[in-house]
């Protein structure tokens, strides 16, 4: 199981959930009524995920903006935690914009 959360603002904030091993996911955006929305492929430009992150990658204005990736486990890490992982992106730009992407599992 894989949970991104999404602070963003760019957009609003948003849930996903994707299981291991596929590209479905489903996400829940507070616009929604009470229900997640399928998504088939998680990559598709129109899912939650690919247009936030697409916001830096597609951006012009790269170097006006920091951008920190981290994770609890050291690079090349082999062993499984007795823990849940956390991981994520936090970007800003100028003129406050910017999102925070956490990554669980």
């Amino acid at each position: 199981m894989f949970i991104f959360y999404v602070i963003a603002l760019y957009t609003l904030q948003f849930f996903v959930y994707k299981l291991p091993g596929g590209k479905s996911s489903h996400h829940l955006l507070p616009t929604a009524a009470t229900d997640w929305s399928a998504a088939a492929d998680i990559d598709a430009q129109q899912q939650p995920i690919h247009s936030t992150m697409n916001i830096y990658i597609g951006s012009q204005n790269k170097p006006n903006t920091n951008i920190v990736a981290y994770s609890n486990y050291p690079p090349h890490f082999k062993f499984e935690l007795p823990m849940s992982p956390g991981k994520g992106v936090i970007m800003a730009e100028d003129n406050n914009k910017g999102f925070w992407l956490v990554h669980t599992a």
